[in-house]
């Protein structure tokens, strides 16, 4: 599964876009210092966080995207700084517990 297939397929809001990158599963958590150890390479990372941190934890765990729940959104200097990284950010009404299970289906 890919970001875009996983965008499509969960009719997710894309905030900023990074490329078409693999998913290999799925992490939630919104303690940053907790996704710095457990967050792999290749997850999908659900949070409600959205400031700006969450790029520089995102892009030190190399997740393959991030996507926030629950309506959030990110402010526009996140969104900028994301797409200037190469992060997909995603939004979703859904809650964070709905999304992973639908991802832990597709993948």
């Amino acid at each position: 599964m890919t970001v875009s297939g996983l965008g499509e397929k969960l009719s997710l809001v894309k905030l900023s876009d990074g490329g078409d990158k693999e998913i290999a599963s799925c992490y939630i958590s919104d303690l940053l210092s907790r996704v710095m150890g457990g967050a792999k390479s290749g997850d999908v990372w659900i949070t409600v966080q959205s400031s700006i941190n969450v790029v520089a934890v995102a892009l030190l765990t190399e997740v393959s995207c991030v996507i926030l729940p629950e309506g959030v959104t990110a402010p526009e200097a996140v969104i900028s700084k994301a797409n200037e990284e190469g992060l997909t950010i995603f939004s979703s009404g859904e809650s964070a517990f709905s999304l992973a299970v639908k991802i832990a289906s597709l993948i």
